[in-house]
């Protein structure tokens, strides 16, 4: 409940305040916005959850660009956190560290923190272009696949519906996508602009960090899947960042829905 909520209050936030700056953004209003997301973001990595921590790093560089975030401010940023990388190694839990070293070599702790991706690449790879059918995988169904109700549903879609469903997924995520960025694109209104914008970056990097995770491309940073893993707050959170792009999208053509 924290997370969710913090990322849709984060960019609620965020829109409201940008919306009143100049661009570029002075150092002020950088450190500012930085201060918006910043908090919300320390508050949900205490628990700790890394992955919602770096949702909100997104939401905030896609808004904070958006507005005229320049080159110079990015650029001390970027090296600011580059240099903060060896404390941060120290800051993270034991688990964590073991996840981010499984990610390098997940095969060097087969039945401790490598083991959840391998079984993620082998339920994947079984079901070759069709899969093995609803409620078929060996992997899903003999429960070898941890949280394969949420965090590692699309392992489950690989393995029943093989490499066609899981185009299907990702072809859905891209129209989706797709259709966010037009509306950003296209309202006349700052605020809707900042609204869609922080939208499409919560979207859009979750699904990749989650599609990227139960691949083996990126570390295990227990990031649900948008719209598809299993939970009913952040499903609610979720359509309610929805129809918050499609009322950015109305304010600006009156009554006429934004996919037409």
């Amino acid at each position: 409940l924290r997370q969710v909520l913090a990322k849709l209050g984060t960019v609620w936030l965020l829109a409201q305040y940008l919306t009143g700056q100049p661009a570029p953004l002075p150092a002020r209003a950088v450190l500012t916005s930085l201060a918006i997301a910043g908090l919300p973001a320390l508050l949900v990595f205490r628990p700790p959850d890394l992955g919602s921590a770096t949702i909100l790093g997104a939401i905030w560089l896609a808004m904070a660009w958006v507005s005229g975030l320049s080159r110079r401010h990015a650029a001390v940023l970027g090296g600011t956190i580059l240099g903060l990388l060896p404390l941060a190694w120290h800051v993270l839990k034991p688990y964590q560290r073991d996840r981010l070293l499984a990610f390098i070599n997940p095969h060097a702790d087969p039945l401790g923190a490598g083991y959840t991706v391998i079984q993620s690449q082998i339920a994947i790879g079984s079901g070759q272009w069709v899969g093995r059918g609803w409620f078929a995988g060996t992997q899903n169904q003999l429960n070898f696949l941890p949280e394969r109700h949420s965090d590692f549903i699309f392992s489950v879609i690989g393995e029943e519906w093989g490499f066609l469903g899981c185009l299907v997924v990702v072809g859905a995520f891209v129209v989706l996508l797709e259709r966010m960025l037009d509306i950003a694109l296209r309202t006349g209104s700052p605020h809707g602009r900042f609204l869609a914008v922080g939208m499409f970056a919560w979207f859009g990097y979750q699904a990749f960090v989650n599609l990227g995770m139960v691949a083996g491309l990126v570390p295990v940073v227990g990031v649900p899947l948008p719209l598809l893993s299993y939970g009913g707050t952040s499903m609610v959170a979720l359509w309610i960042g929805l129809g918050t792009v499609l009322g950015a999208g109305r304010a600006e053509e009156g009554a006429r829905p934004p996919w037409s």
